[in-house]
């Protein structure tokens, strides 16, 4: 994945693609969560601790920064780091713990350091039919004709619809960081799997288009326009009028922002799992 001789990436910050998409409802909500974030940043303290004891043994990883938001949670901020064997994401919600995704295995980790606990997501088929149907489309926005480009690479806007409803809205950069854009879907596959499961005791009626898509039935769709730099989805039941600006009071569920990015090396000691009582959901 990475070449022997590492160099650092510049860092990305998101002023550029508020310049290059300041024209968009999109940037009317996230420009408003700019935010930074330095990537030598300890978001948890089981991070500190393992790389005080960490051995000298050291593994290439990209590294990459973003600022979340959900109503009620607020703003926070998440680290990936990302290598060829693993995905670890830490966030400042959870400073007590960890995520950490085997990309061999394709078996999910959820580490909570309070509770000394790992609970663990096995990959399985999304086996069940959909119990509405999904009717998918899609819509490409412009962008500026000067933008800037990321490493030689345009940006695009895309909008996707669930039976004719904008679920969720995504800038992305087509070729850039292609595999941490592979290890991010098959992370939201295994995710898709375990979903499946919790479906088949939700009565049909109480399902929605937006969520089963996203979360089940096709959770790769958005990540296969490339490397996401904005992205933010909308309230099931928010109906969004043409021309409608939108802001993080009133009808965003969730939103994310690149905020920087650069690959190092890392410690291996970032990716083993403490010594735990694992808990298996499947």
């Amino acid at each position: 994945m990475h070449n022997k001789m590492f160099k650092k990436i510049t860092k990305i910050r998101c002023v550029i693609f508020i310049l290059i998409c300041s024209s968009t409802a999109l940037i009317n909500t996230v420009s408003a969560q700019d935010t930074t974030m330095s990537q030598d940043t300890d978001i948890s303290e089981t991070t500190a601790d393992s790389l005080q004891t960490a051995d000298k043994q050291k593994t290439d990883a990209t590294i990459i920064n973003f600022s979340e938001y959900q109503p009620g949670s607020g703003q926070y901020a998440v680290k990936m780091t990302i290598t060829d064997d693993y995905l670890r994401i830490d966030d400042s919600m959870n400073a007590k713990g960890f995520i950490l995704f085997d990309r061999q295995k394709k078996i999910i980790y959820s580490v909570s350091d309070d509770n000394q606990q790992i609970v663990q997501i096995n990959n399985q088929p999304v086996a069940i039919p959909s119990p509405i149907e999904l009717k998918l489309s899609e819509k490409k926005l412009p962008v500026k004709k000067d933008a800037p480009l990321i490493e030689g690479k345009s940006s695009e806007h895309h909008q996707f619809f669930v039976n004719e409803k904008l679920c969720y809205e995504m800038i992305s950069v087509p070729g850039l960081m292609p595999d941490a854009v592979i290890a991010m879907q098959n992370f939201k596959q295994v995710l898709a799997g375990q979903q499946a499961e919790t479906l088949r005791v939700i009565p049909a009626d109480l399902q929605e288009g937006c969520d089963l898509s996203q979360n089940t039935f096709h959770p790769k769709r958005y990540l296969q326009k490339g490397f996401p730099v904005m992205e933010k989805g909308l309230a099931q039941d928010q109906k969004l009028p043409e021309g409608d600006k939108l802001s993080a009071a009133d009808g965003i569920s969730y939103s994310r922002l690149l905020i920087n990015y650069t690959q190092e090396p890392v410690s291996e000691s970032l990716f083993k799992l403490p010594d735990y009582e694992t808990l298996p959901l499947n």
